[in-house]
């Protein structure tokens, strides 16, 4: 069958993959602005507002390695509408309640939890319905609507907020959430993958297979220079330049390489592509320490995101071709536990070797020692994942 006809073929239920991952991760970025809103009504002590910023990350990534065994147990439309239900309450308790901190951390939590059982529940039912020979493609551009949000949702909430429309603000995430719902009820029976009898292994099963192991490892290096995203402002002060510069630029091109390079995933061995992606996304990172104008930080934004935009699908694609299927929902939560790990240790790892150096140096660093890794993981590919291509 040609690769457009076996596409087309799926073509409603990737329109679904893509249209729920643009939903989720819209109802986690409107949060990106919470402190505005916050402090319109009187909550502007950063302790407080840190942790109502960063609960929702702690829980979920803690709860991770878990939501994958209430998939299991569940059918995967019963698991994602159970989570969209837990965030369509969070985010309309947060719209009735935030004024108090209390409730506020509680919705928050809730929130984390709900998103992360909607997102590891979407992408494992994602690599047990999509054959093999359309993974990659499906996945790159499934993945679209992830930074879709970044570009079209995120812009208009700020809006929303600058103009003193803290009420329709606050309300944003509730329309997120009831189109996380309506994602799930759209998967029909016919859609569903069967898990019931099944045995989905161990944790212990997952990370004794050494093909699993090695995508783990590829997974975390990858995440690291993604993270690092998150303390690109200290370095972009540092050099008095436009952090934006870069991080637009990325974003833009991470997203025109997932709608008009998709086919790539499907046509290259993907194993083999799994080191020279954060090897480029490093080397774009290391670039940047030695360059002195925004246009520099334009340029090598581009570089950064033809890595990113072929680097995250291809991970997420990879849990399909390196765990066997009765492993896929734990593997599939270790892998976004991992990646969540990474944006806790990033920021740190590169805060402390900052204060001791300085931003530059941690950058050079870090850098270094992920483009040195490189060749290390693309051996271990090789040799405990061969590619099928």
């Amino acid at each position: 069958m040609e690769w457009g006809a076996t596409l087309g073929s799926f073509a409603s239920l990737l329109f679904k993959f893509i249209m729920g991952n643009f939903a989720v991760m819209s109802f986690g970025n409107i949060y990106f602005l919470l402190a505005l809103y916050l402090a319109h009504y009187g909550i502007n002590d950063p302790r407080i507002i840190g942790w109502i910023l960063g609960i929702y990350f702690a829980v979920s990534a803690i709860s991770r390695p878990f939501v994958g065994i209430i998939v299991e147990k569940l059918s995967f439309r019963r698991s994602l509408v159970a989570a969209s239900c837990i965030c369509l309450v969070s985010s309309a308790g947060m719209a009735l309640f935030s004024h108090s901190a209390v409730f506020a951390l509680l919705f928050r939590a809730m929130a984390g939890f709900g998103s992360s059982l909607f997102l590891v529940g979407l992408t494992t039912y994602q690599t047990l319905a999509v054959p093999e020979r359309i993974r990659g493609s499906s996945f790159t551009l499934a993945t679209a609507g992830t930074i879709a949000p970044l570009v079209m949702v995120l812009p208009l909430a700020e809006w929303f907020l600058r103009s003193g429309m803290y009420e329709i603000y606050i309300w944003l995430p509730v329309l997120a959430a009831a189109m996380c719902l309506a994602v799930a009820y759209s998967i029909g029976f016919s859609d569903e993958v069967s898990l019931s009898g099944g045995d989905w292994g161990s944790y212990k099963d997952v990370f004794k297979d050494p093909a699993i192991q090695v995508l783990f490892v590829s997974v975390v290096i990858f995440a690291m220079t993604d993270a690092a995203i998150v303390s690109l402002a200290g370095l972009a002060l540092e050099k008095g330049l436009l952090a934006s510069a870069f991080i637009s630029t990325q974003a833009f091109v991470g997203l025109l390489i997932r709608l008009f390079g998709f086919r790539l995933m499907d046509r290259l061995p993907r194993s083999r592509l799994a080191a020279p992606s954060f090897f480029i996304t490093a080397v774009s990172l290391m670039g940047l320490t030695f360059v002195h104008s925004n246009l520099a930080f334009v340029l090598l934004g581009v570089v950064y995101g033809i890595g990113m935009g072929l680097g995250f699908p291809l991970h997420l694609s990879l849990i399909g071709d390196a765990a066997e299927n009765r492993l896929r929902p734990k593997a599939t939560s270790m892998v976004w536990f991992l990646m969540a790990g990474c944006y806790f240790l990033s920021p740190v790892i590169t805060g402390y070797l900052a204060r001791i150096l300085s931003f530059t140096a941690a950058f050079r660093i870090i850098s270094a020692l992920i483009i040195f890794s490189a060749p290390f993981v693309h051996k271990l590919f090789k040799k405990h994942l061969p590619s099928k291509l």
